[in-house]
C-alpha cells in the first residue's frame, strides 16, 4: 500500500521525453522505461531518437503538446491525477486490460473447427507434430524450478534490458491452491504456467519456457498452454480462461494473438489498475492516419472499456 501511494504521488511530477523519427514527434511523460520505449516503437520506429526535456507537473503536460508541436503524447496517470486527465482532451487507456476466453461452449465452437485457418488449429497441429502433452501439479519444489529455470530466463530473453521480473514466490503464497500447468514434449518438461482458480475462472498467471529457449515456442509450447488451459478449465467446471493482460492497441502482436483465439476484453475496469493518457494532434495527418489503422481500447465516462472508432481517429 505504501509503495502504491508513493508511486501515485510520484506521478504528480513527471519526467518528459521527446521522441523523434523523421518528421514525426511524440512525448512520453512518466517513469517507466518499459512503457516509454514500447510506445516509441509502437508509434514511431526502433531507431527513433529521444531527449529528456525535464520534470513537469502533470497539469503542465497538455500545454507541452502545443509548445513542442508533437503528433501524439502519452502520460502515466496516477490516482491523484486521474480526475484531471479524464477532464482533459484525450483518452484514458489501461496499461493492461484483462483478456479471457469463454470456455463453457462446445469444442466445435470454442476451437473454430469449422474454419480453415485459426490460431487454435495451428496450435493443435503443432501439439500433434511435436508430441506435446500436459499434466498439473501443486508441488512447491516444481514451482521453484519454474521460477528459476523457466519464468526468469523466458522473460529476460524476451524483453532484454526492459524485462520486469517479479517475485513470484510472494504471488504464489498469497493465492489459495495455486498449481502448475506443465507442458511436455515427448515426456520432457519444456514449458510451464503458474495458475490459480478463483470463482468461475482459471487464471494463467505467468508462463515460461525451459531455459528461455524459444525453440520450444516454435514447437507450440506457449500456444499449448492456452489450449491445455482450456481443457483443464473445462474439466474443473470453469466458465472462463483468463489469458492475462492485453495492450490497449489492438494491433499489438500479443493482443492480436490472444483475440485471435476468440478471447475478448473484460469491459469492467478497476480504478486501482494502471492507466495512461493519450493525446492526439488532430492537425497531424500522421497521427490521424496511424489511429485510423490502429484502433485501441479506452475508458469511457462510465469507466468501461470501449473500442475507438474511425470517426474518433479522424476527429
Amino acid at each position: 500500500m505504501i509503495k502504491d501511494k508513493i508511486r501515485h504521488l510520484a506521478r504528480i511530477y513527471l519526467p518528459v521525453y521527446l521522441f523523434e523519427y523523421g518528421k514525426m514527434k511524440i512525448i512520453y511523460a512518466g517513469y517507466s522505461p518499459i512503457k516509454r520505449f514500447y510506445f516509441a516503437r509502437l508509434f514511431l520506429n526502433d531507431n527513433s531518437r529521444y531527449k529528456f526535456k525535464g520534470m513537469f507537473r502533470y497539469s503542465g503536460i497538455p500545454e507541452l503538446v502545443d509548445k513542442m508541436n508533437v503528433d501524439m503524447a502519452i502520460s502515466e496517470v496516477g490516482n491523484y491525477t486521474m480526475a484531471y486527465f479524464r477532464n482533459t482532451e484525450g483518452n484514458i487507456l489501461p496499461v493492461w486490460a484483462t483478456i479471457r476466453i469463454a470456455i463453457d461452449r462446445p469444442d466445435e465452437v470454442l476451437f473454430h473447427k469449422n474454419r480453415k485457418v485459426t490460431h487454435f488449429k495451428d496450435i493443435i497441429r503443432r501439439i500433434n507434430k511435436h508430441g506435446l502433452s500436459y499434466d498439473v501439479s501443486n508441488d512447491r519444489k516444481l514451482f521453484s524450478l519454474f521460477n528459476e529455470k523457466f519464468y526468469k530466463p523466458y522473460i529476460a530473453g524476451r524483453h532484454g534490458k526492459e524485462a520486469f521480473i517479479e517475485d513470484l514466490k510472494v504471488i504464489w503464497d498469497v493465492h489459495r491452491q495455486p498449481f502448475m500447468l506443465i507442458i511436455r514434449e515427448k515426456g520432457e518438461i519444456v514449458g510451464m504456467s503458474f495458475c490459480r482458480i478463483s470463482g468461475d475462472t482459471l487464471y494463467l498467471m505467468r508462463v515460461g519456457l525451459k531455459d528461455g529457449n524459444q525453440e520450444y515456442a516454435s514447437h507450440g509450447a506457449i500456444g499449448a498452454t492456452y489450449y491445455f488451459g482450456v481443457l483443464e478449465g473445462k474439466k474443473r467446471g470453469c466458465k472462463f480462461l483468463d489469458l492475462g493482460g492485453g495492450r490497449a492497441f489492438l494491433n499489438d502482436k500479443l493482443t492480436r494473438y490472444k483475440t485471435g483465439l476468440g478471447a475478448e476484453f473484460e469491459p469492467e475496469l478497476l480504478p486501482s489498475k494502471e492507466y495512461l493518457w493519450l493525446w492526439v494532434n488532430r492537425r497531424s495527418s500522421y497521427a490521424r492516419e496511424y489511429l485510423e489503422k490502429n484502433p485501441f481500447m479506452y475508458v469511457d465516462r462510465h469507466f468501461r472499456l470501449v473500442k475507438s472508432s474511425a470517426e474518433e481517429a479522424s476527429g
